[in-house]
């Protein structure tokens, strides 16, 4: 057992109650992690309780049968006294408090132990007392695989199964990013022996699109702006465009792969609109670091793929200074 797990493992030894919480506009890996480590500290005997500050988006909520993430916001009073009154809290597939948006002050405020679960890079160690940082795995998941498989296997059902599958499906685009490895597989297999179902989870969350999340993308599509030489292409939602057809953030996953399989594109930065804010999504190729495009405006994530939101800004005022650190980034290589 590495020192990590131990100390980690110390806590959830010594600890009675957890509230569990992940990133904003949470994505497969995000709700899979909370779901299997919730379900296995639950079989270990714990009270859990799983916050977040999003929604769960509509083709991952079949995790979530029994409805037990809460949404911080629904009742915040409620959800604070929960997070300022457990013996632990656990952050999962992100590594910094201010992902968890409206929860970050109450969390930092919390007397509870702080354990961070996380594949990113940029970890501040000494914002908590336990941490399982390993940046070179695919997906949180399969971090959490291993570090359950360190306890016992047998803590592995069927459901824990499929949320850890789904976890490291999504996260590597469905075994397509550069991190797909052997090992990835033989995990995979590995759950697939314990009960994941790979056709029912694909179904689930990549085959359920309507006819209004198709006029979406393909309005997105048409709207897409191309620059240097096409080597960058910037994509927008904007709120206007959900409320034309009924929609939210839940219903654009995979836009960002579109931008990234167009012929000679390096650089591709999706633009949301959301109600308080703007998110960014920035994707690229070889060596070009989106994380540090994502970083320079106050966000984080991995070489190739990072994300930010940005407060109090209008699209068409932030378009221009996101090319430009596009540019600069990109020149740096």
């Amino acid at each position: 057992m590495t020192d990590s797990y131990r100390k980690a493992r110390e806590i959830i030894d010594k600890s009675g109650s957890f509230v569990l919480t992940t990133h904003v506009a949470p994505d497969g890996d995000a709700i899979g992690s909370v779901m299997a480590f919730g379900k296995y500290l639950m079989a270990k005997g714990k009270k859990v309780e799983i916050i977040n500050h999003s929604p769960t988006p509509f083709n991952l909520k079949f995790l979530d049968p029994e409805n037990l993430i809460r949404v911080f916001q629904d009742d915040p009073g409620h959800c604070s006294q929960l997070i300022m009154n457990c013996d632990a809290v656990a952050v999962l597939d992100t590594n910094e408090y201010h992902r968890t948006r409206s929860m970050e002050t109450v969390i930092r405020e919390s007397p509870a132990l702080k354990i961070c679960i996380d594949h990113h890079t940029g970890i501040k160690e000494e914002m908590f007392d336990a941490v399982v940082s390993e940046t070179e795995c695919a997906a949180t998941c399969e971090i959490l695989y291993d570090f359950i498989c360190s306890d016992n296997d047998s803590y592995i059902t069927k459901e824990i199964a499929s949320a850890l599958y789904v976890g490291i499906m999504t996260d590597t685009g469905s075994f397509r990013h550069p991190r797909t490895d052997s090992r990835v597989f033989r995990i995979c297999a590995e759950l697939l022996d314990k009960g994941a179902d790979p056709v029912f989870l694909y179904d689930e969350i990549c085959n359920r699109v309507s006819k209004e999340m198709m006029q979406l993308q393909a309005a997105f599509l048409s709207g897409l702006e191309f620059h240097q030489n096409g080597t960058i292409v910037l994509g927008t939602v904007l709120q206007s465009d959900f409320r034309k057809y009924g929609l939210s953030i839940d219903h654009i996953e995979g836009f960002t792969s579109l931008l990234m399989s167009i012929e000679g594109i390096k650089v591709g930065v999706m633009f949301v609109e959301l109600r308080d804010n703007i998110k960014l999504s920035f994707r690229s190729k070889g060596n070009i670091p989106a994380n540090e495009m994502a970083i320079h405006f106050g966000g984080g994530g991995h070489f190739n793929a990072g994300g930010a939101n940005v407060n109090g800004a209008n699209v068409d005022e932030l378009k221009p200074k996101v090319l430009d650190a596009v540019i600069k980034y990109m020149n740096k290589v």
